[in-house]
């Protein structure tokens, strides 16, 4: 893995590309890089605010690092139920979910979008809040109840979902209390 140095700059200040700003495999804590990330690294701020226009992507959300790889998620939720479900796997020894921010760049010179996970200060989110954790899974399933077949992260409505051919139909029936 490369080396990766602590960055102060904002992500939403920039005028270069991930390449000119970060070694290629630069990570914090040594965890591989998923194919697609051209960096990991650590700010001592994140950007406040989302941004997506051609050519540039700010989304906020959570890292997940288990035993040696980072995961994005743009909620809570999805992230601790993933960082949980990892934890009980013989090949994952730890685990920790940190604020992020995803950032995707076009970068001229490549003729491609670099992107780069940039993580918070090494405040651990709610790994060792058992409370915390079982209100973002009752989330999570609630989720995933009223939206069975999505890729996509939705906030729960507290809605029943019914599937009527294949479509999601709301319901007026409150869904069972979590």
């Amino acid at each position: 893995m490369g080396r990766y140095r602590k960055e102060t700059l904002t992500a939403m200040s920039r005028s270069k590309s991930p390449c000119q700003l970060y070694e290629r495999g630069a990570t914090v804590s040594g965890n591989q890089l998923h194919a697609d990330y051209f960096a990991a690294v650590e700010l001592e701020n994140l950007p406040t605010r989302e941004l997506a226009n051609q050519g540039h992507i700010v989304e906020r959300g959570y890292a997940v690092a288990t035993a040696g790889q980072w995961f994005f998620f743009p909620a809570r939720e999805p992230a601790v139920a993933f960082g949980i479900a990892a934890r009980m796997s013989t090949d994952c020894r730890s685990w920790d979910i940190l604020h992020a921010v995803r950032e995707v760049v076009y970068c001229e010179r490549h003729e491609i979008d670099e992107t780069v996970l940039l993580l918070g200060p090494r405040d651990v989110v709610e790994r060792t809040d058992r409370a915390a954790q079982l209100t973002a899974l009752k989330r999570f399933v609630q989720a995933v109840k009223e939206h069975a077949w999505s890729s996509h992260w939705h906030e729960p409505t507290g809605y029943i979902t019914d599937y009527n051919g294949g479509k999601p139909v709301k319901t007026s029936r409150k869904s069972l209390p979590l």
